[in-house]
């Protein structure tokens, strides 16, 4: 999960998080800019459309929701950023950013 939909430093706690975190925004705009990493994240943005459900719990259990919102949320911010990731947060989780996601970046 950690290095499919990452989310910024400071959230997670693991090894694995902390390895495969966004640092801040000049990070997530590199990430999203590089030809391969942002072009599988868009991709698999994409693909969560071809779920029926609108659940992200369902889907992928906790604590993985919740990294699915923090990662959306973080690429959604950012200038120019793709419309999926802010459709994403619409279909699950009713259009709210992660609020512990947009401190960090406060």
């Amino acid at each position: 999960m950690w290095y499919i939909f990452p989310q910024v430093a400071g959230l997670g706690y693991s090894e694995m998080a902390q390895w495969y975190a966004i640092r801040n925004r000049d990070e997530a705009i590199a990430y999203l800019g590089h030809p391969i990493l942002g072009k599988r994240l868009i991709e698999i943005s994409e693909t969560l459309f071809l779920v029926a459900s609108n659940n992200a719990t369902e889907i992928m259990g906790r604590p993985d929701d919740l990294k699915l919102r923090s990662c959306m949320t973080l690429f959604a911010l950012l200038p120019d950023a793709d419309p999926v990731f802010e459709a994403v947060l619409k279909k699950f989780f009713d259009g709210k950013k992660d609020p512990a996601t947009l401190q960090m970046l406060d």
